[in-house]
């Protein structure tokens, strides 16, 4: 991946925020942002399939446990006493368990995506917020400074230079591994322009 050798902020006007980037499903926009917060950029998968929200959303398991149980409650009705019960009902219900923890797993893992905001840079896996950074916490080289009436400064993430750092394509899709990456880059950055020892 690109290293920014920038260490200071840029004085430059704030990009221009209406650049088209993939969209960030309804029900996920929902969940992650705050009043008056408005998305700017996003990188992930491909597709965003109606049923992703089922998949990645931990009451999969709960769902998937209840349907072991009642395999096993009818494969006790069925036997007619806990001892006659068939290994078959259990090795149902396992499976069916075994199997929810994969599908959540390979779900959550797929739907990683980077969020650029107004207010922050997030990193959602599936239904969950995996890290998140406000924009003061940011590297000063990942941020464009601008100006506006009666002096004041607007800030915003240099989604320019957090393209250089993803590396790739400036296209809207960028796999899981890559954006895990581009986490603990911006942690390495950070702790160097705050005088750190490099975490690795």
């Amino acid at each position: 991946m690109a290293d920014l050798t920038q260490t200071g902020p840029r004085d430059e006007p704030p990009p221009d925020l209406r650049r088209p980037h993939a969209p960030l499903p309804p029900w996920l926009a929902r969940r992650l942002l705050r009043a008056g917060e408005t998305v700017t950029w996003v990188r992930g998968p491909r597709c965003n399939p109606r049923w992703e929200r089922y998949v990645t959303h931990p009451g999969l398991f709960l769902a998937a446990l209840a349907l072991a149980a009642a395999c096993v409650g009818v494969g006790r009705l069925v036997a007619g006493s806990w001892p006659a019960l068939s290994p078959l009902a259990v090795l149902l219900a396992a499976g069916i368990l075994v199997a929810t923890v994969y599908v959540l797993a390979i779900a959550n893992a797929y739907f990683t995506r980077l969020v650029v905001t107004d207010w922050r840079l997030v990193i959602l896996q599936g239904y969950e917020i995996c890290r998140a950074w406000r924009l003061e916490d940011l590297p000063r080289s990942l941020l464009r400074y601008g100006t506006r009436g009666a002096g004041g400064r607007t800030r915003a993430v240099d989604l320019d230079a957090l393209q250089t750092l993803l590396g790739g394509p400036p296209d809207q899709f960028t796999d899981a591994k890559t954006i895990r990456s581009l986490g603990k880059q911006l942690e390495r950055i950070k702790a160097r322009d705050n005088g750190r020892p490099d975490a690795g």
